[in-house]
């Protein structure tokens, strides 16, 4: 019997790392095939692999959203590997599972290569990115939530008082502080681990530094830090240093002291005086005129920045356009600047909630498992993501990309005309309720005529589409 052992993950390791293993489970056991699937999600992870497991597996399949660590991926060392992007697994596992001996390439934990296609995966800019945003995410979050406490703890008439001549301050005080402390570490933790990503554990520690140094405009005297520009900026640059570090060739005598002395020790000390001359300056006066564009740009034209950010979050539900568009509005919030996570918010709890509604309107268009998933690409889409809608969009790209997308686009415009803020990612349709998003009222407004447009557009769309198929299908008879 054949043996399959598989890693998935995903930036935010909600949606797609699950979604993919019960793909990669599922197309197993249709085949009579052993397998084990280890999850690395938002949870942490889960079911780890064995060395037992993995020593007896003929294949390993790795379909990642934010990549491996050279240190994680060593165990695979000497296997049979696939390796391929999470946001394409949903669609390729099939074919995988049928071409395995042709996929797969032999891995070398002394290589970081595995061939052109897994390259791309390893070392891609955009994994790189994502990776800092995933560790970033639960500081914005539970910092969110615990100021959003402290605000509803404030407004039912508890006292916001700081600690003084010896009190220890009031509850809403200490939640508030607590929380504006995820948002304060939130830039250097994503530097951080962007650093990690390309160079493992010796960049760690150098890239943290120098991006809370770059983010502390009073530490370097300046107006304004360096915002998640400097985290980017750092995080690249300290992790390709280190990557490089680790390749030169150095006597026994310092073998051992390379990974946790000698590389942190002269990468901080490189970029830390880097940054203090010219990095941390520069990414400040470049934050600076950004902030001040975005501050100072006409409703007009932030109305079509709502409009192209929210297509771009609905054109690929979770792919490299919706991250793209998604990272830009994400690292705004650590300068305080929450309007366009405001359309995050609202345009990416459309397309799964959309297609469920739609799918009990008019059953017609869809089939029986898509309408049986429908309640729980609701409730995921409500609260959680958007990838609940990815099975629907495969089934019928052109007619469900194009409906999410132009409702995406027009939605997103509304919410920029409406002045929709969010200051924290939580949990979606209830974020308003939490007190993670002004006002509360216009973002329902949003929410709802979203829906409106993209129901209407999925069942418009399709209907079409299925008529021309079925034209297609007498014509070849």
């Amino acid at each position: 019997m054949t043996e399959i052992v598989a890693v998935t993950n995903c930036p935010a390791g909600i949606a797609h790392t699950y979604m993919v293993a019960e793909k990669i489970e599922d197309e197993a056991k249709k085949r009579g095939y052993e397998v084990h699937v280890e999850t690395q999600g938002a949870s942490g992870i889960e079911n780890q692999l064995t060395p037992d497991q993995i020593k007896k597996a003929d294949y390993v399949i790795l379909a990642l959203g934010k990549g491996m660590t050279d240190e994680d991926k060593a165990r695979f060392n000497g296997k049979k590997v696939i390796e391929i992007p999470v946001s394409e697994a949903l669609r390729n596992v099939p074919k995988i599972m049928d071409n395995l001996s042709l996929e797969a390439k032999v891995f070398s934990a002394s290589k970081v290569k595995l061939g052109d296609k897994q390259e791309s995966v390893q070392t891609g800019f955009i994994s790189h990115l994502m990776a800092g945003v995933s560790a970033a995410l639960p500081f914005v979050i539970a910092g969110g939530l615990c100021m959003a406490l402290g605000s509803i703890l404030a407004q039912f008439g508890m006292p916001n008082i700081a600690p003084k001549n010896g009190s220890i301050g009031s509850l809403p005080w200490a939640l508030n502080t607590i929380g504006g402390l995820g948002f304060t570490f939130m830039v250097p933790i994503m530097g951080a681990y962007i650093a990690y990503s390309i160079g493992d554990k010796p960049a760690f520690a150098p890239a943290f530094i120098c991006s809370y140094f770059a983010n502390s405009p009073d530490l370097f005297g300046k107006k304004t830090g360096a915002g998640f520009i400097g985290a980017v900026i750092l995080g690249l640059a300290i992790g390709y240093f280190v990557k490089w570090f680790k390749t030169v060739k150095v006597g026994k005598t310092f073998q051992s002291t390379m990974g946790f002395l000698v590389i942190p020790f002269v990468t901080l000390l490189v970029f830390g005086l880097i940054s203090w001359f010219a990095l941390a300056p520069f990414a400040s006066w470049l934050m600076g005129v950004l902030l001040h564009f975005l501050n100072t740009i006409p409703p007009s034209l932030k109305i079509v920045g709502g409009l192209i950010v929210g297509g771009m979050l609905a054109f690929d539900m979770g792919g490299p356009v919706n991250k793209a568009a998604w990272f830009f509005a994400f690292s705004l919030i650590g300068s305080h600047v929450y309007s366009w996570y405001g359309v995050v918010g609202v345009v990416t709890t459309l397309p799964p909630v959309a297609v469920a509604i739609a799918c009990w309107i008019k059953p017609s268009l869809f089939t029986k498992q898509e309408i049986g998933s429908a309640l729980p690409a609701l409730l995921v889409g409500a609260t959680v993501a958007t990838e609940p809608a990815i099975p629907y969009a495969l089934a019928a790209p052109l007619p469900m990309i194009s409906a999410n997308t132009l409702a995406g686009a027009l939605t997103g415009a509304l919410t920029m005309l409406l002045g929709v803020d969010r200051i924290a990612p939580g949990i979606n349709v209830l974020d308003p309720l939490l007190g993670l998003v002004h006002p509360w009222y216009n973002f329902y407004i949003c929410l709802a005529v979203g829906l409106v447009l993209n129901v209407t557009f999925i069942i418009i769309f399709k209907s079409i589409w299925m008529k021309k198929q079925e034209q297609k299908v007498l014509e070849e008879k």
